[in-house]
């Protein structure tokens, strides 16, 4: 392929304000790329150090500030930090494709598609059951799932259902739309929690479902698209991040989960571990779709060690930072598309056990040694996501406590035994 100018741009989109990226951006600009970032305003992202631009992000005219951020940024390649910013590149993309006669139409249909690869893809990416499909097709473990589109579906299916199980909404996102039931009425009222809107608080839908379950079927909202039945698998989460350039993946990382903030939280203790079953089966998804980009491929590892697919996030994943004996994922782009190695590489952890900024707590136990970390070179995001943890824990939108202990030798939480593919280790 044709080598592109040294001085590559990067636009990174964020729609909302996870902060966990913020380190991926530190490694994006130290291995030699130019990086501007969209965001909503206040966004602790907003503070790492170096970046060239900052755009900002309006949810109510979402596509034109994307738009005019690309239109004036002039990036060689997007890369995505949610699930919101993946689906906005595909309708602009579907948009954009009619409009091919334009030439800001057709450089943006160049973009996107050489950003996230071969757009015969994009209805797989975004959509959990076609993922499953997908993995089923290339011989890959999966867990058994049931796909429920209507309430004359799960009518069908009551009785011969299999508990406990797992019940995910096909679009949705940090673990918001999943849910663990062990009978026919928790996965009634589980299935009517996902049929409200993504972003309710979780107290509200589950008091509104509960409501619901003694009304008929006739005044209940419409059963969600997709929906998931996966049967249980107990086991430890883990988790897959690659960077991968026309169907081939350039580098990635594996970690398991050793402690996670929440049920269906976010890893805040992480073990780096090589496993030859997860790192193939993310070869052959991204070989079979033609992927490009940032990918985060998620796993349960059973009692035997076996690997089971759980799901494909098509964005930037919280491990997607890390390096550990080999080059950064980061380091394998700019090296893909320029042909050089970089000038400096990211700082490379010295231990195998990492406590993940910024979900990481202080743990009680003691038990473990592993590296924090903490990216002390970046004291204002650093500070930025301490104040924003603050104001989220004091209006309760969160609990920020000690981390439930998937591993090691005392298990108590029931998160030991849940595999959770929306954990974004």
């Amino acid at each position: 392929m044709r080598q592109m100018d040294r001085k590559i741009r990067i636009l990174v989109i964020a729609t909302n304000r996870w902060f966990s990226i913020g380190q991926f951006l530190s490694a994006l600009i130290r291995v030699g790329f130019e990086v501007a970032i969209i965001c909503p305003p206040g966004n602790p992202i907003e503070h790492i150090r170096n970046l060239s631009a900052r755009y900002k992000y309006r949810s109510w005219r979402s596509e034109n500030s994307i738009r005019n951020a690309i239109a004036d940024w002039k990036p060689a390649l997007l890369v995505c930090n949610d699930d919101v910013a993946v689906r906005e590149l595909h309708k602009m993309y579907r948009q954009a494709c009619i409009e091919t006669s334009c030439p800001e139409s057709a450089a943006l249909v160049n973009l996107i598609q050489l950003s996230l690869g071969d757009p015969r893809s994009f209805a797989i990416s975004t959509s959990k059951s076609r993922q499953i499909s997908v993995a089923l097709t290339l011989k890959i473990a999966c867990p058994p799932t049931t796909v429920l589109n209507a309430y004359q579906d799960l009518d069908r299916h009551l009785g011969h259902l299999i508990y406990p199980a797992l019940v995910k909404s096909d679009q949705s996102w940090g673990g918001r739309g999943v849910r663990t039931v062990h009978t026919d009425r928790e996965l009634l009222q589980a299935i009517l929690e996902l049929s409200f809107p993504h972003d309710w608080p979780k107290s509200l839908k589950w008091l509104v479902a509960r409501a619901l379950t003694a009304v008929p079927v006739v005044w209940r909202p419409p059963l969600p698209q997709d929906l998931n039945f996966q049967s249980y698998i107990g086991g430890r989460p883990a988790n897959r991040a690659v960077v991968c350039w026309q169907g081939k993946i350039l580098a990635g990382i594996t970690v398991e989960a050793i402690e996670t903030d929440s049920e269906f939280g976010p890893t805040t203790l992480a073990r780096i571990i090589e496993h030859a079953e997860i790192t193939e089966t993310a070869e052959k998804i991204v070989e079979s779709q033609r992927l490009s980009g940032f990918l985060g491929f998620d796993f349960v590892l059973d009692h035997a060690n076996r690997a089971w697919f759980l799901e494909m996030n098509p964005r930037v994943t919280p491990a997607c930072h890390l390096r550990f004996r080999a080059p950064s994922l980061a380091a394998a782009l700019f090296l893909k598309l320029t042909g050089e190695q970089p000038s400096s590489e990211i700082r490379e952890v010295p231990e195998d056990m990492i406590a993940l900024f910024p979900n990481r707590v202080s743990t009680k136990s003691g038990q473990y040694s592993y590296f924090d970390d903490v990216p002390e070179e970046e004291p204002a995001f650093v500070k930025a996501c301490r104040r924003a943890q603050f104001r989220r824990k004091i209006l309760g939108w969160r609990k920020f406590g000690g981390g439930r202990q998937i591993n090691g030798s005392a298990r108590k939480s029931p998160i030991a035994l849940l595999p959770e593919g929306t954990n974004d280790i």
